[in-house]
């Protein structure tokens, strides 16, 4: 009996890897999330993986795996593999990433095991369900055998490793308790929730190789699937019974080859990633092999296109209309989504990765970084600096909104993002590269950053090729810098204040327009005139030096005219804002007071019947945005509080869901679902991505937390498609104005000065020529 009892144990012990301490990688108001990697020194064709985290958390996602069981009251998660990623082999790396969720800004002290099969040792067969093993879980996740879910992180080091993604309903996600410590209050809770499911459960797909064709050392054979949803991207895992040398396609890429060459994992091409619901798909190989019969083989398909990685809202306090310090949060993550160059490891979102780092000036100055400005990966850098001035601007002003918000810091690491590329592409006194790659292109090399293939060219102005309009708004950019680390990073702002002096000097002595000293920047980002930067750059560099040098600039590019806007392309609407506020002088209330007499109802410009001021069809909101931004600074400064403020929150509440619809991106039960963005628009990684992501009806694989979008026709119509790019267009600086706004509006409520606590919240606003008085 003893001899067959010591049999048993051995034939099914159970092989643990050494746990490991798992770093955080970044860390919020009510969430974090890290990643751990596990070394793999064995064959495993199933796995399990424990995390244990030193306090309890609300929730966990998590993408390379399923939870199946969660302990202790919240601190101990039981992980299985997907169907997927189930087989990993010697040399290979299993990398688990994760979001928590729980109580404040917390970093969880966390540890991973990693065992084979399940946790008595047993291969893991099929999907399995999960469990709940403690009287205060709830599990919220549900499974069938065919349904899986995946990830954006890699799994190997082989190269760039599939990274399937699931949708927000599948089996990754555990709810603990019914209600999260974290979540916003019952009020907020009305206006900003969890992403709802916009997609169905992705599935896997199975084929057994069809044999075509022997001609010797290599054969002709195929997989049929048929798929009963819409696809963007595929990744294949292929299992031969005997070794294969290689395998050629033209239907994907070759993306991983275990050692004993029977597993061979592939990838869609760009063209080949586009699969309508219901349609069935050949995958054509020609393999090579010699000193065996011809191998069978089995192949498992998952759809690329789905994204699990979600956000919870932002908590509040405040018991306002509208969540601001979800906004906030959300706003930030849209600067975070449009990020080149070499990432940070606060990076908070998981398709995001290091990108263009290779981007060089003429003589190989390093241009990488900075922001993608909408929906390519051209870096425009006009709107990039225009963005950083209004965020440095709107953290000035509204500090105390960062700070209550949770936001501080992010806000800070999104401004200093742009200004450090900024800084780069200042390469002397009187030059500096304004541009990185074109249209063109960036047409022809359609994928994700990550992938990009395409050339780089740059674009500089110097003294005989001018741009006085972008010099000012990069000195712009860096003297409002100067002034937001002033306090917190002295020798910082100092850099800062130095590159803009010169800029300034740069722009002041060589005028012209920088598109048209450089066509490139026409076909986007043409300039219209430069005497509102010249005002707005003086403006800064005054409020930065106190040198009246710079003031008795800007007062003699003034414009009292009425501003029909207030853009990258048009500062004079804040110059007359800041001019009144630096001065107090009469001429400049009156050009503010006509400005926004043009702007209410009953001037010059056109409202929807919802109540939106719609300058026009292309960045309606945005435009509307940054006129309530200015409404709002005005106010501060005396004009028309009352009115003032009242008419800019409707503005901003329209946008944030006061007609029904949400129009920021991951804000509110219904938003939009397929802004006009590339990297949101592809396939996870590695699948490679083509403008055919065009002809999809399903929503974008990730969700662009909040983009504001476009927006609304002159009657509210919207359309939420791809292709209707009025509608869907996103854009950095879109973002920064409205961004600002939500800020001066968060910041009213922290001094009970809302309209909303003021009872005069009515939308849409109705006030019009009568409030100026005078007329």
């Amino acid at each position: 009996m003893w001899p067959e009892i010591i049999v048993l144990m051995v034939t099914t012990a159970v092989v643990v890897y050494a746990d490991i301490n798992i770093p955080i990688t970044g860390h919020w108001s009510g969430g974090f999330q890290g990643k751990g990697c596990f070394d793999i020194t064995q064959e495993m064709h199933s796995w399990t993986v424990t995390l244990t985290f030193d306090q309890p958390l609300t929730s966990l996602d998590v993408y390379t795996a399923d939870i199946v069981q969660t302990l202790d009251g919240g601190k101990v998660f039981v992980l299985h593999n997907k169907a997927w990623n189930k087989d990993e082999h010697v040399g290979d790396q299993l990398c688990i990433e994760f979001q928590g969720h729980g109580s404040g800004d917390i970093s969880p002290v966390v540890t991973g095991a990693l065992q084979a099969g399940d946790v008595s040792g047993n291969p893991i067969t099929g999907t399995p369900t999960p469990t709940a093993t403690t009287s205060t879980t709830t599990s919220s996740t549900t499974s069938t055998t065919s349904t899986t879910t995946s990830t954006t992180t890699p799994s190997t080091t082989h190269s760039v490793t599939p990274t399937p993604a699931g949708d927000t309903s599948s089996t990754s996600t555990t709810a603990i308790a019914s209600a999260s410590t974290a979540t916003p209050t019952a009020s907020a809770l009305t206006t900003s929730h969890s992403p709802r499911t916009t997609l169905p459960p992705s599935r896997t797909y199975d084929s057994d190789m069809v044999f075509v064709e022997d001609k010797g050392d290599f054969f002709y054979a195929e997989f049929k699937f048929t798929v009963d949803e819409e696809m963007l991207g595929w990744i294949v895992n292929i299992t031969f019974d005997g070794p294969i040398n290689f395998i050629e396609s033209g239907n994907g890429v070759i993306e991983k080859i275990s050692e004993d060459k029977l597993h061979w994992t592939m990838v869609s091409f760009g063209h080949q990633a586009h699969l309508p619901k219901g349609s069935t798909y050949l995958l054509f190989i020609a393999a090579n092999y010699h000193g065996h019969t011809i191998p069978h083989a089995h192949a498992t398909m998952t759809n690329m296109g789905r994204d699990k990685w979600s956000f919870s809202p932002a908590p509040t306090s405040d018991t306002s209309k509208y969540n601001y310090n979800d906004v906030l949060f959300k706003s930030i993550l849209f600067y975070e989504a449009q990020r080149t160059g070499k990432l940070p490891a606060t990076n908070r979102l998981p398709y995001r990765n290091n990108s263009l780092v290779g981007d060089k000036g003429d003589g190989g100055e390093d241009l990488s970084g900075g922001y993608f400005v909408g929906h390519g990966h051209v870096k425009f850098n006009f709107p990039i600096a225009y963005s950083a001035t209004i965020l440095s601007w709107g953290y000035l002003l509204y500090e105390e909104a960062y700070k209550a918000a949770g936001q501080e810091d992010h806000v800070l690491e999104s401004i200093k993002w742009a200004l450090d590329y900024l800084i780069k592409c200042h390469t002397k006194p009187d030059e500096l590269y304004v541009q990185v790659s074109d249209y063109i292109e960036d047409y022809w090399a359609w994928n994700q950053p990550e992938f990009y293939l395409g050339e780089r060219p740059p674009y500089k102005i110097n003294d005989t090729h001018p741009g006085t309009d972008i010099a000012m708004e990069t000195a712009a950019a860096f003297a409002s810098g100067s002034l937001a680390f002033k306090t917190k990073d002295p020798s910082y702002s100092a850099t800062l204040l130095t590159h803009a002096k010169q800029l300034w000097d740069f722009g002041n002595k060589y005028h012209g327009l920088y598109s048209d000293s450089i066509v490139m920047a026409a076909y986007n980002y043409s300039s219209h005139g430069f005497n509102d930067e010249i005002c707005w750059g003086s403006l800064w560099l005054y409020q930065a030096t106190n040198d009246n040098t710079y003031l008795t600039a800007a007062e003699q590019h003034f414009d009292p005219l009425p501003a029909p806007d207030m853009s990258w392309d048009n500062k004079t609407a804040a110059n007359q804002v800041l001019l009144y506020k630096l001065t107090k002088d009469d001429k400049y209330k009156t050009a503010v007071e006509d400005t926004f007499h043009y702007w209410f109802p009953g001037g010059s410009i056109p409202y929807t019947p919802k109540g939106l001021a719609h300058r026009s069809d292309r960045a309606a909101l945005s435009s509307a945005a940054n006129m309530a931004m200015l409404a709002l600074i005005a106010a501060d400064a005396g004009f028309h509080v009352t009115e003032y403020r009242h008419w800019a929150m409707c503005q901003i509440h329209y946008a944030l869901g006061d007609t029904g619809f949400s129009y920021v991106v991951g804000f509110g039960d219904d938003y939009p679902l397929r802004p006009y963005q590339r990297i949101s628009m592809c396939p996870n990684h590695p699948a490679h991505c083509s403008p055919e992501v065009l002809l999809a009806e399903m929503p974008n694989v990730h969700i662009l937390y909040g983009a504001l979008v476009g927006g609304p026709g002159a009657n509210d119509e919207y359309l939420d498609k791809f292709d209707s790019v009025l509608n869907n267009e996103v854009t950095i600086e879109f973002n920064a104005g409205f961004q600002t706004a939500v800020a001066a509006l968060k910041s009213l409520w922290i001094k009970s000065q809302h309209p909303e606590q003021l009872n005069d919240a009515q939308c849409p606003y109705v006030g019009g020529a009568d409030v100026f008085g005078r007329r």
